[in-house]
């Protein structure tokens, strides 16, 4: 990522000031580059720094630009998550305002004008809490649809988010998550109304579609009802975004017949959800401040949820031996994102052998999350993990010879 080293610069992608962006390869950091579009400085440089140490700089107006994975030790970062999030809310607030306009011409035939003077009459649904309450030290998993976030820059193409959906189904996902957030993340509501088209084909089958969960930052009422008309059966509520307003959203969002996965990322929060009546909360394992993933610390935090509430680990999980080890702490499910959709693209294509027809690589690896194994009894190796092999059959239970 880039570093600008002046004062009061954002960090991120791109620097605003100096014009400088970083592309990444969908296959290897080795192939990434950056461009600077400034007049001083308009070339193109290849990112090198993968399996060695070296650092590239230049001199651009004076001011020194340095390239690098991650900030020099002892440096704080930055990079920071609250700023990233305060400046995302202020966007919400302008594109809630213009739906709400756009509403207030509609008639009262419209879905979303519907059912919000609807509001308070719906059933109590629990089609996401129980597709996601299993038996103790039974994991399950909440494959997530994610093109981009503010952290990692590009992840993935996704041209086909309603077979991305059917991939995690068939793997074992117990919900999926899709990402709606189109300057952040680049997704869309259209993207979950076809995922929900999708996953209707399992209407006839056990245990039935797989429900979705619009994750988007969560605001307003009506984007809850906007959720619920494109085909989500959950919505995504950050503590960190809401503060004393969740109890308001999560009421919110039960009376217009939905749940929600309430998100913390420390025990104030964890307290002000429980006092809100959250029945399923995430705990996020990056830190805001400095974007690093604690699974110690989500283990923590996860001892101080009460023992009615699904547990749900979020961010920075990829191998299979952490989703054990979450798994064998208590967590009941997973959300993972950026490791399924690169393992889902890795070649574009499935990976098989001789007696082994292709499978995508994020199918295997929804099949190693969801394996038996333990990191006491077993290591999680490459076979694990992509669904390659004799090591994939050990892992995942697959006899095809």
């Amino acid at each position: 990522m880039l570093v600008c080293f002046v004062p009061n610069n954002v960090y991120g992608y791109p620097c605003k000031r100096h014009k400088i962006s970083l592309y990444r390869s969908p296959n290897s950091t080795r192939n990434s580059f950056f461009n600077d579009d400034t007049s001083s400085w308009r070339k193109r440089f290849t990112y090198r720094r993968h399996t060695d140490t070296r650092t590239l700089w230049k001199s651009v107006d004076t001011h020194s630009v340095r390239m690098t994975s991650e900030p020099d030790k002892g440096q704080e970062s930055p990079c920071n998550g609250e700023d990233i999030l305060q400046s995302i809310l202020k966007r919400k607030e302008v594109e809630v305002a213009q739906l709400k306009e756009k509403l207030s011409s509609e008639s009262s035939d419209n879905p979303i004008v519907k059912r919000l003077a609807m509001e308070g009459s719906f059933e109590p649904k629990n089609t996401f809490y129980s597709a996601l309450k299993k038996p103790n030290f039974t994991l399950s998993v909440i494959a997530e649809i994610k093109r981009k976030s503010p952290s990692k820059g590009h992840i993935g193409n996704i041209r086909d988010p309603a077979g991305l959906s059917r991939i995690y189904k068939e793997a074992g996902a117990s919900a999926i998550s899709v990402l709606t957030d189109w300057d952040g993340f680049g997704g869309t509501l259209d993207d979950l109304r076809k995922v929900y088209a999708a996953q209707q084909q399992y209407r006839e089958t056990y245990p039935g579609p797989a429900p979705i969960l619009r994750k988007d930052f969560i605001i307003d009422k009506v984007q809850i009802a906007e959720a619920a008309e494109a085909g989500a059966s959950a919505v995504l509520l950050i503590v960190s975004a809401l503060g004393t307003r969740t109890k308001e959203l999560l009421d919110a969002t039960y009376a217009l017949g939905l749940e929600a996965l309430v998100e913390v990322h420390n025990a104030e929060e964890i307290d002000i959800a429980v006092q809100s009546g959250a029945k399923i909360i995430g705990i996020n394992n990056r830190n805001l401040k400095n974007f690093q993933v604690s699974l110690e610390h989500a283990i923590e935090l996860r001892r101080l949820l009460p023992p009615e509430v699904v547990s749900v680990a979020e961010s920075g999980i990829s191998d299979p031996a952490d989703a054990w080890l979450l798994r064998d702490e208590g967590f009941n499910a997973i959300l993972v994102g950026e490791a399924l959709v690169t393992a889902a693209e890795r070649n574009n294509q499935g990976v098989g052998t001789y007696y082994q027809t292709p499978v995508n690589q994020a199918y295997g690896l929804i099949r190693a999350f969801l394996s038996k194994s333990s990191r006491k009894y077993a290591n999680s190796s490459s076979a694990a993990f992509w669904g390659q092999g004799e090591g994939a059959k050990e892992f995942l239970g697959s006899i095809s010879i």
